[in-house]
């Protein structure tokens, strides 16, 4: 695996651990006592980190094999 490719499946790795998270946080009592607008970014934010996931995944795939 080149050097480019193993930072983006760090880059993948990293994500993949900070989605998890977030949505951990989203499920939690302390995501549903922030006011209304940081629950609506929040949401937005992990929308945006999915479909990035998505396309790391997909180059990484295209990169891999």
């Amino acid at each position: 695996m080149s050097d480019f490719a193993a930072r983006l499946q760090i880059e993948r790795t990293e994500l993949a651990d900070r989605v998890e998270k977030l949505e951990a946080f989203i499920l939690s009592d302390r995501f549903d006592a922030l006011p209304n607008v940081d629950r609506l970014d929040l949401r937005e934010q992990r929308s945006h980190m999915g479909k990035y996931l998505e396309v790391l995944t997909r180059r990484v795939s295209r990169l891999c094999n």
